[in-house]
This record gives structure tokens, C-alpha cells and sequence, in this order.
């Protein structure tokens, strides 16, 4: 695990202020980002204000995430070092359904999971977002 700082929500009724995460080990999938750009985008926001619901805290928002690559699991050859990525809404997917295997991860069968606030095996149980200096993500997000 390593530790990156971040804006995050502590509570609907809290604004973003910086905070500290731990983001998950690079696993043999993953890629390591640091973050140059993020959007902000005004679902971010309702999720920070827990507009829809569900929201679980802290929540660090952000989806249109541009960075360059920092680190690689062994099974994202594909990626060099360097290289300049995107990552959006989706956090993952099952990837073996008839849907991801078409590359239609948003209508994976098992359901997919989202950048952030979505339930997580990482650091804390959910996701955190782009609001933040680094990311680890599954190699299909480039």
C-alpha cells in the first residue's frame, strides 16, 4: 500500500479539503498513475453531497483522470513507463461475461464498478477517485 494525499468529502454537508488515502498494492493487473489533470464533473459533486444516496465516506470524487504511468504489474506490457493514460467512470468489470468480452464492460453481467465510492477490496472499502496525486487501476482502464 502506499499513501497519497487528496481532497476528499468527510460528510454531505462538508466541503472537499485535503486528506490523506491509501491506495492498494499494484497487483499483477494494475497500473500505478500519477495524477496530472482531473475533471470535474457535477456528479462528482452529487456524491460528495450524497444527492443520489449511497454515498459512504470520505468520498473522493473524480472520473476524467489524466495522468502518466508510474508502475506496472507484470500483465500490462502493454504499457510503458511514462505514457500518458486515461482512466473514466468505470473501475472494473468481471471481464469474462459475453459483455466484457466484447469490450461492453458497462453492461458486464456481473456488474461493473465505478472510479469511486463504488464497494472496494482496496484501502477503506470503497474507491477513491481523481482528487488525488496517484491511482491504481486494472490495466483495461488505460
Amino acid at each position: 500500500m502506499s499513501s497519497t494525499s487528496c481532497y476528499a468529502a468527510q460528510s454531505d454537508s462538508s466541503l472537499l479539503a485535503p486528506f490523506k488515502i491509501e491506495r492498494r498494492k499494484i497487483g499483477a493487473n494494475d497500473v500505478q498513475i500519477a495524477i496530472e489533470f482531473c475533471g470535474v464533473c457535477h456528479s462528482d459533486i452529487h456524491v460528495a453531497k450524497n444527492e443520489w444516496g449511497g454515498s459512504h465516506y470520505p468520498v473522493v470524487p473524480g472520473h476524467e483522470i489524466i495522468g502518466k504511468v508510474t508502475a506496472l504489474g507484470k500483465n500490462a506490457s502493454h504499457l510503458k513507463l511514462g505514457q500518458r493514460v486515461g482512466v473514466g467512470y468505470m473501475g472494473g468489470s468481471c471481464q469474462v461475461c459475453k459483455s466484457c468480452r466484447s469490450g461492453l464492460e458497462q453492461y458486464c453481467l456481473e456488474g461493473f464498478s465505478a472510479i469511486f465510492n463504488a464497494p472496494s477490496k482496496d484501502p477503506g472499502g470503497f474507491t477513491y477517485g481523481g482528487y488525488s496525486k496517484s491511482i491504481v487501476v486494472d490495466k483495461i482502464l488505460y
